[in-house]
């Protein structure tokens, strides 16, 4: 249970990394979304708000449905939700599908972070849960400062389309 805990963890922290780049890469984005869709930066940014209405919303809600029913299935929904809807970011055909996207991707986040968090907390060692949510955290924060680095440098290569698809590669990954 030792090892199988501590590969939960560097999963747990991997995935909040994940899911934080998501949110923090966008920001970078939102002038080349802006063009590519012809809408204003102000209209654009309306992908982050979208994004954290869904996931605050939805979070306590997946919380408690894994609480009743189990955290597996619900992170398995989440990250598949995650990689289908950041397929769906990369490649809206319109605003409207953008916006709708992102909406799903803070959906999809809600279904995972909450219970990461609640995983971990579970299989800590008793001495050590406050240290093993504390790693897990900085996973999140860690992609704090790395995502709009990771947007702007994989934009700048390859197109902002790019970065929503390398980041459903990676949630299939896991």
């Amino acid at each position: 249970m030792k090892v199988r805990g501590k590969v939960s963890l560097i999963v747990g922290w991997i995935t909040l990394f994940l899911i934080g780049i998501d949110l923090f890469v966008v920001s970078p984005l939102l002038p080349f979304i802006s063009d590519a869709y012809q809408v204003s930066s102000a209209m654009t940014g309306w992908m982050v708000t979208v994004f954290a209405i869904a996931y605050a919303i939805f979070a306590p809600f997946f919380g408690w449905l894994s609480d009743k029913n189990g955290r597996r299935s619900y992170i398995t929904f989440g990250l598949v939700l995650f990689v289908f809807s950041n397929i769906l970011t990369a490649f809206a055909p319109s605003f409207f599908w953008l916006i709708v996207s992102r909406i799903l991707v803070g959906l999809s986040v809600a279904a995972i972070a909450p219970l990461i968090y609640a995983i971990i907390g579970d299989i800590a060692p008793q001495n050590r849960t406050g240290t093993w949510l504390s790693i897990l955290a900085s996973g999140h924060l860690t992609a704090l400062w790395a995502g709009a680095p990771f947007g702007t440098l994989l934009e700048h290569f390859l197109g902002w389309r790019s970065v929503f698809v390398a980041l459903a590669i990676m949630g299939l990954i896991l």
